[in-house]
């Protein structure tokens, strides 16, 4: 099975390669260049300099989405090197082996602290956010607590979407593809100095995948078919030098709910026959001044309510859930002098959950309000420091004080290396504690997630041509989450392992080759261990990327841009796991006719990898991915 992998990846790059030399053809993603000199918000809740930021930080530009094609969150973060956990009706991001992972939208979060995807309670299935409002992703790897609260234990993903802009455009996607998918979508834009707004609406629909199981058989997986719709809006009203914005977004999905595969052989899947409906809906007002301000992006104040009503028997026992969140944060910045930038703020969040199991109500709401300070010292000599501290209190668990520290050094004004630390903390949800259907019984007990974490990192631009980024990471969680079947009972119950350790390293390198050449390589490492009270640490089974390797090529020149992206993962356990190892090639290919037509070509999987990056206690194989698959689409500037 392997040599059949290896021999195909390396024909499909060396006839890519021979393609690309004749017709000019290339492109692969994450090549964009994104230098020292770029800004990014994220790290530290401020406008800050790439080479002064102290943690490992990825940007998705808009340049990589547009060439990308994406029609999914996680088809642009998988691209790009960021692990994504896939299950048959949602897909979540794993940062450092991890899924404690924060995502936000314009800094306002999107989490279900409540909700869980295939037994995971850290989730949030980010393919129900659109994906062709978004200017850029900013992904953040370490523990970012003392900034944004729990659940930012992992990592913080920001997605940040495109101010409407003045004037008149309308952009129009279509495609199709295998098993039967099709999309349209459009957004358009305009105003003038007065109101300025921005639509989308983004239909796909798609029949059940194929896949390949260990043996090499292709089946069917049943019930994962989709049927999801978007509908994203943002106005813009300038306010004498402050600016006043609406945000709207909307997704509705009827899709097959095979949760997982209980016999990948035969092709059987769990709750046969099932749909999972999903309505959300996020609004967001936020008032914006001082924008100029070289403290941060702007001082605001925001007011927003998220809600999602679910409608998703559970093999065949019903099962409905309505969840809101609405918050209200104000941020406010502070340039004290020339090298002093301070930025503090305030939220406050409204968690409620009302769901109904098998005839059984759960209705429960917390409240957390929260204090954070974040303080960046320009020094002497190239140096910088970042402290930043966070009071959080939760109706739960009273308050917490988290805190960082980092050090920065600005070697030249094209590399800089640090060293961070910082803790982290994560709340039980509302259903682990005070649960009680037939199948899940709370446990009031547990105990608050707490974790501390050192990254020592490097990032350089080596000449006009070459850029690098390398960080190393150590971290240890007392008191982390686990769960059990209890079998005396017959449900479910959660508890608090000892402790957990996590280390692992991430390497990203670029190269321009030429003006029509560029290559792209990663490499990450992450090694999980836990362990009761009275037991020594063991390696976790569960682990989906032990050993993660990347290498992209694109070239582009005249009409022509694409490319292709290899990607590996070795050293899983094969208890847990069909393989070891998986290797994936991913296609994208455009043709631009003009400024304002093209035409794209994907293909995934062209290995036909049999392989699953999310792994179950039920089974090897359970959540088996998409075999080889293609999509044609056109899109149009009108």
């Amino acid at each position: 099975m392997k040599k059949r992998r290896q021999v195909i990846v390396a024909g499909v790059i060396c006839g890519a390669v021979s393609l690309g030399m004749v017709s000019s053809i290339g492109y692969a993603a994450g090549t964009e260049d994104f230098t020292l000199d770029e800004y990014v918000v994220t790290a530290n809740r401020m406008k800050v300099k790439a080479n002064e930021v102290a943690a490992d930080v990825t940007v998705i530009n808009q340049d990589t989405l547009e060439k990308g094609n994406y029609s999914t969150i996680s088809d642009a973060l998988r691209d790009n090197n960021i692990n994504v956990a896939v299950t048959g009706f949602a897909s979540y991001p794993v940062i450092n082996g991890d899924s404690r992972v924060l995502v936000l939208v314009n800094g306002r979060k999107m989490n279900w602290s409540h909700l869980v995807v295939s037994g995971d309670d850290n989730a949030i299935n980010i393919d129900s956010l659109p994906v062709k409002n978004i200017e850029r992703i900013e992904i953040v790897r370490g523990p970012n607590t003392a900034l944004y609260g729990s659940d930012a234990v992992a990592g913080v993903i920001n997605i940040i979407t495109k101010k409407p802009e003045k004037g008149q455009s309308t952009t129009v996607t279509t495609e199709a593809g295998s098993w039967g998918a099709w999309r349209t979508a459009m957004t358009t834009e305009g105003g003038d100095k007065d109101l300025r707004y921005s639509f989308t609406y983004d239909k796909q629909k798609r029949d059940n995948y194929d896949y390949r199981t260990a043996s090499g058989k292709k089946n069917e997986f049943p019930d994962s078919s989709y049927d999801k719709e978007y509908e994203s809006l943002r106005l813009d009203k300038p306010v004498g030098d402050d600016t006043l914005s609406f945000e709207l977004g909307r997704s509705q999905q009827n899709n097959g709910y095979g949760i997982y595969l209980t016999d990948p052989e035969a092709g059987k899947v769990y709750g046969s026959g099932m749909k999972i409906k999903t309505t959300d809906l996020n609004m967001a007002l936020t008032y914006t001044w001082d924008a100029a301000d070289t403290a941060g992006t702007g001082d605001y104040v925001r007011v927003y309510r998220n809600s999602q009503k679910a409608d998703s028997p559970f093999a065949g026992t019903p099962y409905e859930h309505d969840l809101t969140n609405w918050g209200l944060q104000m941020q406010k910045g502070w340039q004290l002098d020339e090298k002093n930038s301070l930025v503090g703020g305030f939220e406050y969040l409204n968690e409620k959950i009302d769901e109904e199991n098998d005839g059984v109500g759960f209705n429960r709401t917390a409240n957390t309000k929260s204090l954070y300070a974040e303080d960046h010292w320009q020094l002497e000599d190239g140096w910088s420091m970042n402290l930043g501290t966070r009071y959080e209190n939760h109706s739960d668990f009273g308050g917490d004080v988290t805190s960082h520290v980092s050090l920065n050094k600005e070697i030249s004004n094209k590399t800089n290396a640090y060293l961070s630390w910082g803790q982290a903390v994560n709340n039980p949800t509302l259903k682990q504690r005070y649960a009680n259907s037939p199948y899940w019984l709370g446990n009031p007990n547990l105990k608050q997630e707490k974790s501390n974490t050192v990254t020592l990192g490097i990032n350089s631009q080596l000449d006009e041509k070459t850029n690098v980024q390398a960080s190393i990471y150590q971290s240890k969680v007392n008191n982390a989450l686990d769960w059990i079947w209890d079998t005396s009972i017959s449900k479910t119950v959660y508890y608090n392992v000892n402790s957990e350790k996590r280390r692992g390293l991430e390497l990203t390198a670029t190269r321009k080759l030429s003006d029509q050449w560029s290559i792209n390589a990663g490499y990450s490492y992450s090694k999980i261990e836990k362990a009761d009270a009275d037991e020594a640490y063991a390696n976790y089974i569960y682990n989906s990327r032990p050993n993660g390797y990347q290498l992209g090529v694109s070239y582009k020149q005249d009409k022509w841009d694409g490319g292709l992206t290899a990607q590996e993962v070795t050293g899983r356990s094969t208890t847990a796991y069909t393989d070891s190892s998986y290797v994936t090639l991913d296609l994208n290919l455009n043709y631009h006719f003009n400024n304002d037509l093209k035409a794209y070509f994907k293909g995934y999987n062209l290995t036909d990898e049999g392989y699953e990056i999310l792994s179950s206690s039920v089974g090897r194989g359970a959540y088996a991915m998409p075999g080889r698959y293609f999509v044609f689409g056109l899109e149009a500037k009108l």
